[in-house]
């Protein structure tokens, strides 16, 4: 599902429930952000390369996930943003769950990211 065309979001309609989001990401062990344009931007830091490899971080681009806040069936949702099928190509965006279902989104996004391997693992909840 591709649903890339769509308009600027006003902030009152996405600004509060993201700031939720990004909380229940970071007590979960993940690095969150807000971004421009109803984005949430997500990284692993357990999944990211030791600092000192170069090798590792010319290999590996880390864990990371973004999550976007759009309309889908006439009510604001998170949407996952997966890479398009061409290094040109617009991201694949996929309903992850309704705007204020943030134990859900989080959980959700924790899940994707998860190293189980590390320590410090981010846990679903």
């Amino acid at each position: 599902m591709n649903l890339t065309k769509t308009q600027h979001l006003p902030d009152r309609a996405w600004r509060a429930a993201a700031l939720a989001l990004v909380g229940a990401l970071e007590r979960r062990g993940l690095e969150a952000r807000l971004c421009g344009n109803g984005a949430v931007r997500v990284t692993n830091p357990a999944g990211e390369p030791d600092p000192g490899d170069p090798l590792g971080h010319a290999m590996h681009p880390g864990m990371r996930q973004e999550v976007l806040c759009r309309r889908h069936d006439g009510a604001l949702w998170w949407l996952w943003a997966w890479a398009g099928p061409a290094r040109q190509s617009p991201p694949e965006l996929e309903p992850l769950c309704p705007l204020w279902d943030t134990e859900t989104a989080a959980g959700r996004i924790s899940h994707v990211l998860d190293v189980p391997f590390a320590t410090g693992r981010a846990e679903d909840g």
